[in-house]
């Protein structure tokens, strides 16, 4: 069983408008609707119709009639097989199905990956923080702790927000077997590629030698090495 709360269009066009349900999220600016922005968005469902056989065509075709509800343990889209154009009925490819969460997740994450490029990261000033450049000149600190990873982009932010409200798509990312509940982003992934990890268990054994690695060579200069201690993996 549905309820309103958890129910509502994520996007409806050509009107551009965002439901209530968007306008009543738990975060400061309601305005900005971080779950179903960052999950459940246009570009995610473009790449999932892409990866279910439908053509670059097709996809162009419908995603501006395309409606997405989402449930509190699932997505509804639709995309009618008939469209008016010029005042004309016009057939198309159409949709009409429940998605499984897990099916944005996996997409969300997938295309993080993709647009990982760790040759636009730097060396911070310490050896767990490296430096991300962005497309508009802006530089972010990506910040490598034992379990995970942060970054200072709006991105990350938004998508971590997203995750806090949806525990359904949180029990899938906590799951999945490349994410283990790190914060998919694409300067989080950029820095796995940069220190040779494709998972979050390759990168924490990563991060270890890394860590290892500086504590060597700042006992080599007999500098103080702050570090908690603490050398136990978490796994998901």
């Amino acid at each position: 069983m549905t309820t309103n709360k958890f129910s509502a269009k994520a996007h409806t066009r050509p009107e551009h408008n965002y439901s209530v349900f968007h306008q009543g999220l738990l975060h400061e600016n309601n305005s900005e609707d971080y779950a179903l922005r960052h999950i459940y968005s246009v570009e995610n469902t473009k790449a999932l119709l892409k990866k279910w056989g439908w053509s670059d065509e097709q996809v162009k075709q419908g995603i501006d009639h395309a409606t997405i509800d989402v449930y509190k343990h699932q997505v509804w889209l639709r995309i009618p097989g008939n469209i008016e154009k010029r005042k004309e009925t016009v057939k198309i490819r159409g949709i009409s199905r429940f998605i499984s969460k897990l099916d944005y997740v996996d997409i969300l994450i997938k295309r993080c990956w993709d647009k990982a490029d760790p040759y636009k990261l730097e060396p911070g000033d310490n050896w767990d923080e490296l430096i991300a450049r962005g497309n508009t000149g802006d530089f972010y600190e990506v910040k490598l702790y034992k379990h995970e990873i942060t970054c200072t982009c709006h991105a990350y932010s938004g998508i971590e927000k997203a995750f806090s409200q949806d525990y359904v798509a949180t029990k899938h990312l906590m799951l999945h077997p490349k994410a283990q509940g790190q914060t998919p982003d694409k300067h989080v992934f950029a820095a796995w590629k940069y220190i040779g990890a494709e998972t979050l268990n390759q990168y924490q054994y990563c991060w270890l030698e890394r860590r290892d690695a500086a504590m060597r060579e700042m006992q080599k200069w007999g500098d103080d090495f702050d570090d908690d201690g603490d050398d136990e993996i978490m796994t998901y």
